[in-house]
């Protein structure tokens, strides 16, 4: 309930006490409006509302017992929301007369009035020569938006002279500032505010005992749009999963909000945290992390002021560095494999952990709806064994979202970080036979050859074979390899939404395959098959090599991924892999391409050697039979 609202009156020479906290309302006694006053007089009383909203008016008669009793005549209402005057002239009055009145006040919650202290005056005869004071109006200064000061000029002719200016939006005014005491020929101002932009306003200097000023006007001036100015800087500090932006901005006067956008694509879709700007031009910064290896970012620098201004500054864009694993039995290598047994609220996060040197690692999943991957799997200790498929369930997904992840890995000598990822969460959730249960899965031990190892969700064995070929454990920076990806359906069901991924690492270029499509999000070959009928097989062919500046020891590692639903519903995967290890370049030139068009004359894979033998057996057999006919005809 709001406080109730005191008055106080104050005459020329009383003044009632203040009460703490309330609104309240000052009345000057009446002042006479012209020099023929016996008939009119005007009320005058300061109001300050004190940051809440307050009706004042005036209450006057002939009686003090009329004006006590709250019967007198009363005057018409204002309403005041900051410290104003109240000024309102009453006429009808008799000469030589003496009349009583008082302010009133009440806050808008509709309480009961309070009243100040019934002052007093009388009216002159008529016939009474008044001392002449006279006032003028002089032009409005110093017009803002919000404020003016108002001017006029006063000769009270020795007379104690109250002055004061009246003002409004229109030429009734309404509005009055608090009264100055005058005996002498002076100019006088009155400071006003809270007015509005771009609105003309009246005003009129008063005096007591003279006529009103000349009515003037002034128009306060408009808003000043402000928009502040933005320029994006190069980023530093770039490393593989973090950079510091870099921005600069002009408020032009108004306080801003700096803050940057950034993403993969230029539609950025990630905002850093805001930097308070009430300066002049300034340069601001801010870091960012958990960034993707080997990832070009676009960003662009941006402000907001008070003014509900907003301006993108250019866009630009960086590169994470490349994630640089160097054999030396120290950090972990990971890579990030396809999400499996998805419905419209679980699925299973899947990786490969390669440990080195005997390390101990951790591994956990990172993920999310965006790029930032907010969310974290349990931390697992996945052991020192060379390769281990690490996996985790996730749930209280929505069905239809598209959800980002990846694997990461971390020993005493650091932290890893897999590619990442994406799937889209089943629409609608069809009856699982397998059932999740809150525990950690085992990590899957895989032998570290380039054969199919074999895991599904429920630990059965794959009703696909997968095998990938890659050829010799050691590989040199440049060399040209083959890859020969195979698969087979071992089962007597068809198989659906059945998909391959083969992918490499960032220090491996892609150059072309025989089937599938190239994703360089990833750095990996796509092959959606769609069914895979009992029985049915197929091949892919893909032709990589190292990219140049790669150091010598590191550990290269190339996945061939691939999952499927049975006829039931139940998501299944089956895995494959190769790993090279890098090694000086060696001096001697290349003889040429071989049999599929990628590097040396001598085969690198299996398949490649058959072929050539079957090729040397085609021309020896061709050579003898031309050699035949030749003999004949001699």
């Amino acid at each position: 309930m709001n406080t109730k609202t005191k008055i106080f009156i104050t005459g020329i020479i009383a003044f009632a006490g203040l009460f703490a906290g309330a609104n309240f309302v000052s009345a000057q006694t009446a002042t006479l409006t012209t020099v023929d006053s016996c008939t009119s007089a005007t009320l005058r009383a300061d109001v300050y509302p004190n940051g809440g909203t307050a009706e004042a008016w005036f209450e006057w008669g002939n009686s003090y017992a009329t004006v006590d009793a709250g019967v007198g005549t009363r005057t018409s209402s204002q309403w005041f929301t900051y410290n104003q005057s109240l000024s309102q002239s009453i006429s009808s009055l008799s000469q030589n007369t003496k009349y009583y009145y008082r302010g009133a006040v009440r806050n808008n919650n509709g309480t009961m009035p309070s009243y100040g202290s019934i002052l007093s005056f009388t009216t002159p005869s008529c016939n009474t020569v008044v001392t002449t004071v006279t006032v003028t109006t002089s032009s409005a200064s110093s017009v803002s938006q919000n404020s003016a000061t108002l001017n006029g000029y006063v000769v009270p002719n020795n007379t104690n002279t109250s002055v004061w200016f009246e003002y409004g939006t229109t030429q009734a005014f309404g509005l009055a500032t608090p009264n100055m005491n005058y005996g002498n020929t002076t100019s006088f101002s009155g400071y006003i505010s809270g007015l509005n932009p771009n609105t003309t306003y009246y005003f009129r200097a008063m005096a007591s005992g003279a006529t009103p000023g000349n009515t003037l006007s002034f128009t306060t001036t408009g808003t000043v749009a402000s928009v502040p100015i933005v320029t994006t800087s190069s980023a530093s500090s770039v490393s593989q999963n973090s950079a510091t932006l870099n921005g600069y901005v002009v408020p032009n006067g108004v306080n801003t909000n700096a803050y940057f956008e950034y993403g993969t694509t230029q539609s950025f879709g990630n905002v850093t945290s805001s930097v308070y700007v009430n300066s002049s031009g300034t340069g601001y910064t801010s870091s960012i992390s958990g960034l993707n290896p080997n990832t070009t970012y676009y960003y662009r620098a941006m402000a907001n002021n008070a003014q509900g201004n907003t301006t993108p500054g250019n866009t630009l864009s960086f590169t994470t560095n490349a994630q640089v694993i160097v054999n030396t039995g120290a950090v972990p290598t990971v890579t990030t494999l396809l999400a499996t047994e998805r419905t419209g609220v679980t699925a299973r996060l899947n990786g490969l952990v390669f440990a080195t040197g005997n390390q101990t690692a951790n591994a956990w999943f990172e993920w999310g709806t965006d790029s930032s991957m907010s969310n974290k799997t349990q931390v697992s200790n996945v052991g020192a064994l060379p390769t281990v498929k690490h996996s985790d369930y996730i749930t209280g997904l929505v069905q239809g979202q598209k959800y980002y992840y990846r694997i990461v890995a971390e020993n005493s000598y650091g932290k890893v970080y897999g590619e990442m990822n994406t799937f889209v969460s089943e629409v609608s959730v069809a009856p699982a036979p397998v059932t999740i249960t809150p525990s950690q899965p085992k990590p899957a031990v895989l032998k570290p050859v380039t054969v199919a190892v074999t895991s599904t969700g429920n630990s059965a064995q794959s009703l696909v074979s997968l095998i990938l070929e890659g050829g010799e454990d050691t590989i040199s920076v440049g060399e040209k390899r083959v890859y020969h990806v195979s698969w087979k359906n071992e089962s007597k069901q068809t198989l659906k939404n059945v998909v391959l991924r083969v992918t490499f690492p960032s220090q491996m270029n892609v150059e072309s395959a025989t089937k599938g499509e190239f994703s360089s999000a990833d750095n990996s070959v796509v092959v959606d098959l769609g069914t895979l009928v009992a029985s049915g097989n197929g091949e892919t062919f893909i032709f990589a090599s190292p990219v140049r500046g790669v150091g010598t020891g590191q550990l290269l590692v190339v996945t061939a991924n691939m999952v499927y639903t049975e006829e039931k519903g139940v998501q299944g995967d089956v895995l494959a892999y190769a790993t090279h290890t890098t090694e000086e370049t060696q001096g001697t030139p290349s003889l040429g391409a071989n049999v599929f068009g990628a590097g040396d004359f001598l085969p690198v894979t299996v398949l490649g050697w058959v072929l050539l033998i079957i090729s040397i057996l085609v021309l020896v057999i061709l050579g003898n039979h031309l050699y035949g006919r030749f003999a004949d005809n001699e």
